[in-house]
C-alpha cells in the first residue's frame, strides 16, 4: 500500500522529509508500506517524473468546462497530455456539477435541483464519452466522488451542488467509461449526511411526494426530481457504500461534517489518533486492500480565509497521526 501526501509540484523535495520521520519509518518496516505523492496545481510547471509513486489531480471544473465550454477542450488535452508524457500511476477527476448556484439568502430553496432529470443523464453520457477520448492518451484514470453540497465563496454557508459522480453513478460510470473509481471518504460521507439528513441537513425537508424519474433515480442512487431536493428514500450506509464501490485508492480527513453555518467551515479537517470515529470510518477502507491513500487535510497555508484556525502544518502532523493508526490498524 501506498501512503500519499498532497503537493504542488514544486513543493515534493520538501515533503519528502515527512517520509523519514521515525514514525513513518517504522510504519515502512513493519507493515511494507510505501509512500509518495498525488500532485496538484498547474500541470504547467512539470518539468519531469518523481523518482517516487505519484498521481496527478487535475483541478475540480475540468469535467464541468468540458461539458459547458467546448471551445476550451483543446487547452484541457493538451494539459492532460503534458501530465500523461511523465507517466504518473494514474490521473484524477472530479465528477462534473451542473451548473446551478443560488443565493445564499435562499435557505432551504438553494438545495432544491433545479435541473431536469434527464439533463443529469445527458451530463452522465457526455461524460463518458470525454474520458474515452481521454484514455486513448493515458489508461490509468481515476473518477472522484464529490459531494452534493458546495460552499460559497463568501460565507461558511453550503448550496446543492448537483451533477454525476456523487452515489450509485459512480458505479455506471466504471462500467461504461472503463475507469477506475478514486473514493473520497470524506465526500462520501457529507453526500450520506445530504441524502440521509443527518448532521447539519438533518432538518431540510423530505418530498416524499416527488414526480421522480425512476430509471435516473436508480442509476443515481437517489431521488432525482425538478425543483425537489434530493433525498434517499433508504438510508445508505458508509461501509456499506465503501464495499459496494470497492475502490482502490481513497482520500481521507478527519471530518464527518462540512460546517457550522454561517461560523465555520470544518471540512478537511485533521487526522488525530485518538479520534474513534476517523478509525471506525477508515476500516471498511482497509478493508478493501487498497493500493493508495492519500491524506487530504487542510491546513491555516491552503486558504487562510477559509482554515485560519488549524495550524500551518497540520497536514505534516495528520501525516504522523495516520502513520501510528496504520501501525495499530493494518494486519
Amino acid at each position: 500500500m501506498y501512503l500519499l501526501v498532497p503537493a504542488k509540484f514544486e513543493q515534493a523535495n520538501k515533503e519528502f522529509l515527512w517520509f523519514k520521520d521515525p514514525r513513518a519509518r517504522e510504519l515502512a518496516h513493519e507493515k511494507g508500506v510505501k509512500f509518495g505523492f498525488e500532485i496538484k496545481g498547474d500541470p504547467e510547471v512539470i518539468t519531469k517524473s518523481l523518482p517516487v509513486y505519484w498521481g496527478y489531480h487535475f483541478s475540480k471544473d475540468v469535467s464541468s468546462t468540458w461539458y459547458y465550454h467546448p471551445e476550451q477542450r483543446d487547452n484541457i488535452l493538451r494539459r492532460f497530455e503534458k501530465v500523461a508524457s511523465f507517466k504518473p500511476a494514474y490521473i484524477n477527476f472530479h465528477g462534473a456539477h451542473l451548473a446551478w448556484h443560488l443565493p445564499p439568502k435562499d435557505r432551504i430553496e438553494r438545495y432544491a435541483n433545479h435541473s431536469q432529470p434527464k439533463e443529469y443523464l445527458k451530463i452522465l453520457e457526455a461524460n463518458i464519452e470525454m474520458f474515452a477520448k481521454f484514455k486513448k492518451i493515458f489508461p490509468n484514470i481515476t473518477l472522484e466522488n464529490t459531494p452534493l453540497a458546495s460552499f460559497y465563496e463568501d460565507s461558511f454557508y453550503t448550496y446543492l451542488c448537483s451533477g454525476v459522480g456523487r452515489l450509485d453513478d459512480l458505479i455506471y460510470l466504471e462500467e461504461k467509461a472503463g475507469l477506475e473509481i478514486l473514493l473520497d471518504a470524506e465526500h462520501l460521507i457529507l453526500t450520506l449526511n445530504f441524502l440521509n439528513r443527518e448532521k447539519n441537513y438533518k432538518n431540510l425537508p423530505v418530498d416524499e411526494n416527488a414526480a421522480e424519474n425512476l430509471e435516473i433515480s436508480k442509476i443515481f442512487g437517489y431521488v432525482i426530481a425538478k425543483d425537489v431536493i434530493p433525498y434517499v428514500k433508504e438510508s445508505v450506509d458508509y461501509s456499506a457504500m465503501v464495499k459496494k464501490i470497492g475502490a482502490k485508492r481513497y482520500h481521507v480527513t478527519g471530518s464527518t461534517q462540512d460546517a457550522i453555518f454561517g461560523i465555520r467551515d470544518v471540512s478537511h479537517g485533521p487526522i488525530e489518533v485518538d479520534d474513534k470515529t476517523f478509525r471506525k470510518n477508515l476500516r471498511p477502507i482497509l478493508d478493501q486492500k487498497p493500493e493508495s491513500i492519500l491524506i487530504e487535510t487542510a491546513n491555516s497555508i491552503w486558504y487562510p480565509k477559509i482554515y485560519g484556525y488549524l495550524r500551518p502544518n497540520e497536514t505534516e502532523l495528520s501525516f504522523y497521526h495516520l502513520c501510528e493508526i496504520l501501525l495499530e490498524e493494518l494486519d
